[in-house]
């Protein structure tokens, strides 16, 4: 299927799943607010906002005018942060990981949810103190192995931001997700980390190192200016 096809679909699962949580707006933001808004519309407006208000139009624009996509979305790294415990918008980002491979290049495979191929079974939701594992990591865990070294930070980060919500008792469950990635992973150094993260992570540590948000703020806006001009995302 053509990749417009699958980014226009995408788009529309964003605006479909906006809508349930009560986080669409019918009416837009005033103009000043579209005036350097920043990386996500961080400086102006929500990220809710800037997904309907800018994202979804500038998907749009590129699609109707047959024009190149960026090379570089970083939508669920960002996105995970700013929802963080807001367990209900965990299929919104599914759906901006799945986008951002899109967007990324990545083969189609990488992004579809892949409960049936992980031999541990996925449990739909997580809470404080549940030992549900929501679905997104799973689906980070499958492609694993496709990250540069450089990369593979920002994603095992996502480990990180959920695993302050489970018991100790499903520390070896994400382990063996991180092992299992590992045991896919061609690149020895790339394998080696990740080797690390599971082990971390069964001794009770972070998967990731230490995560400086004001640097990746700045990594952020670095890569908006470069690959999103206003209004695109």
């Amino acid at each position: 299927m053509h990749v417009y096809v699958l980014v226009a679909s995408k788009a529309g699962d964003i605006e479909a799943e906006l809508k349930p949580l009560g986080r669409w707006m019918e009416n837009s933001l005033p103009d000043e607010c579209f005036i350097d808004m920043g990386a996500f519309g961080s400086n102006t407006m929500g990220f809710e906002q800037w997904l309907p208000f800018a994202l979804i139009p500038r998907i749009r624009e590129i699609i109707e005018e047959k024009s190149d996509f960026p090379g570089g979305s970083n939508l669920a790294p960002y996105g995970i942060r700013y929802f963080d415990g807001d367990t209900s918008s965990e299929t919104l980002q599914d759906i901006l990981y799945s986008l951002d491979q899109l967007i990324n290049q990545k083969p189609e495979s990488t992004f579809i949810h892949t409960a049936q191929q992980v031999s541990i079974p996925t449990p739909p939701m997580v809470s404080l103190g549940d030992t549900n594992i929501p679905s997104v990591l799973y689906s980070i865990a499958e492609v694993l192995p496709q990250f540069d070294l450089k990369d593979l930070e920002s994603q095992l980060q996502t480990f990180d931001t959920f695993s302050k919500y489970f018991t100790a008792t499903v520390r070896p469950t994400i382990s063996a997700m991180l092992k299992k990635a590992a045991d896919q992973t061609v690149e020895p150094e790339c394998k080696k980390r990740i080797e690390q993260a599971a082990q971390a992570v069964a001794d009770g540590k972070r998967a990731a190192s230490p995560y400086d948000h004001e640097e990746a703020m700045k990594k952020y806006q670095e890569e908006h200016r470069k690959n999103f001009p206003p209004p695109s995302f």
